[in-house]
């Protein structure tokens, strides 16, 4: 990622040298529409591209620098090889405006400078660490039709599909809305009340002596009692839609429940174990972070060799990354002095995703 800031100092840093110094323009009219041009020839890779005059290296009077086609290509390939071409123009601006302020510095002897020795060494480390990344992600993506092939016979599994039903019960309910009270609060005595207000407050009275008992509010024990008859009800045979419909009521949750459906899941989209069940099973509950979590297994079905084939690609890729990249993280050790550091602050474990996207309190 460091190295990629290469690229921007190309951009900011001479591009802020070049808003500093360069003159107002003055307001022109629009010149006239010009007939179309014929086609230009292809330019040839030492063509010039880019021409800075008044810098050289070594440094002369009157000289001139030319960048060619293949030059300027090769630097453009270096940073972002897919850059459209207005940006192109902008860098080849840019970059001429860098020469420029390095000829000026190395003028000077700032080249020399300690800090400069120290940028100059960290940033051909980032260059190297960029190419070593670079080239480990292209030998793992050369992926030929037997990988593929193999992979796929090796990992079937994790290329079955189907449609799965969901259930997520929430471990915590949220507050539940207080009602307006206005109706059933009595008129304040130090009030004068109307004939209009007597039959308002003897409305209220009625009202609430019909009302029954609230029931009381769902706590967390409540909540995981509940999620053990919902998933015992689930495995009878009862309808998923409604169960979630309850689990979200009884969680002070509104709108509507969330889809129980999961069309075309998988083993990477499902806890570890889901993808065990057969078809028509029912899972124990599944605790996670934020709920518990309740799935039915539908038919299963395997996805050809020819859909998951660019799946499989990647998965190859992925493995292969993280194999080279596991190599060189254990070619060293690093040490530091915690009494210039300081201690290490305490390590935190990788905190769980939760698997069910509840409404927020």
């Amino acid at each position: 990622m460091i190295l990629r800031h290469l690229f921007a100092v190309i951009l900011s840093c001479a591009m802020a040298f070049g808003q500093a110094a360069a003159p107002v323009a003055p307001a022109q009219s629009a010149p006239a529409a010009a007939a179309p041009a014929p086609a230009a020839e292809p330019l040839t890779a030492t063509a010039p591209i880019v021409t800075v005059k008044g810098v050289c290296d070594p440094p002369a009077p009157d000289c001139t620098t030319v960048i060619t086609k293949a030059e300027f290509e090769a630097i453009v390939n270096a940073f972002q090889p897919q850059m459209k071409l207005p940006q192109q123009r902008q860098v080849g601006t840019s970059y001429g405006q860098l020469l420029t302020m390095a000829a000026e510095a190395k003028k000077r002897g700032l080249d020399k400078s300690p800090r400069v020795q120290v940028r100059t060494r960290i940033a051909v480390m980032q260059a190297l660490a960029g190419e070593l990344r670079d080239n480990m992600q292209e030998e793992a993506g050369k992926v030929t039709d037997a990988d593929v092939d193999k992979y796929y016979a090796d990992h079937k599994s994790n290329y079955e599909q189907a449609d799965v039903e969901r259930l997520i019960i929430p471990r915590t309910p949220q507050a539940a809305e207080k009602e307006d009270a206005d109706e059933t609060k009595p008129p304040s005595p130090a009030k004068k009340t109307t004939t209009a207000a007597k039959a308002t407050a003897a409305k209220a009275a009625v009202k609430a002596a019909a009302k029954p008992a609230e029931k009381p509010a769902m706590d967390e024990a409540g909540m995981s009692a509940l999620a053990a008859k919902l998933r015992a009800r689930a495995a009878a045979g009862e309808d998923f839609a409604k169960l979630q419909a309850e689990a979200f009521k009884a969680a002070n949750i509104p709108g509507a429940a969330q889809d129980v459906k999961l069309a075309k899941a998988t083993r990477a989209t499902v806890p570890p174990n889901v993808f065990d069940l057969k078809t028509g099973d029912v899972s124990a509950l599944i605790p996670d972070s934020r709920a518990y979590l309740v799935f039915k297994m539908g038919a299963k079905t395997m996805l050809s060799l020819d859909d998951a084939k660019s799946d499989v690609k990647t998965a190859i890729k992925n493995e292969r990354m993280q194999a080279a990249q596991k190599a060189v993280s254990e070619i060293s050790t690093t040490t530091l002095n915690d009494a210039y550091f300081g201690p290490p602050e305490p390590a935190q474990g990788p905190g769980r995703q939760p698997a069910a996207n509840l409404p927020a309190n």
